[in-house]
């Protein structure tokens, strides 16, 4: 995972063992999410062509369950 310095953290969500992480990449703006699982390595993804709705939407979809890792 990157440093934490590379990225802004912008919002949270959070249901049962699961957790994601809305985040911007400070070098070229681009707008992620870190998913994070009990027992499961967190894994990080960036959406270059996308804007902070679209992070959340998969923030959101990822800790409700629709969206898988």
């Amino acid at each position: 995972m990157q440093n934490d310095n590379e990225y802004v953290v912008y919002s949270s969500y959070y249901k049962d063992s699961k957790e994601a992480v809305v985040v911007k990449n400070k070098e070229n703006g681009s707008w992620g999410v870190i998913l994070k699982e009990e027992g499961k390595q967190d894994l990080l993804e960036y959406y270059p062509t996308h804007n902070e709705s679209w992070a959340d939407s998969v923030a959101e979809n990822f800790v409700e369950g629709i969206r898988q890792r």
